[in-house]
């Protein structure tokens, strides 16, 4: 079964997700302390940490656009390639 994951902070009293949840309805949860957060920080860090963990991009292009402009990119060309 996967066990689908989310940052989250825990101030001392209560946790807190950074993300939208994977799921919905009741879930048991597992929770794993990782590092000493400082409160100032957690949501840089953990966004930065995010992004750099996989090839992600920014673009100001809607979803549907982009896979548009992938699926020309990859036709085949009716002319021969420039030599």
């Amino acid at each position: 079964m996967p066990m689908p994951s989310v940052s989250a902070v825990y101030d001392g009293e209560q946790i807190r997700l950074l993300e939208e949840p994977p799921v919905q309805g009741p879930y048991r949860v597992v929770v794993t302390f990782v590092e000493p957060a400082h409160k100032e920080d957690v949501p840089r860090q953990v966004l930065d940490r995010f992004w750099a963990s996989f090839g992600a991009w920014q673009d100001d292009r809607s979803a549907e656009e982009i896979v548009r402009d992938i699926y020309a990119a990859r036709r085949s060309k009716t002319e021969p390639p420039a030599l």
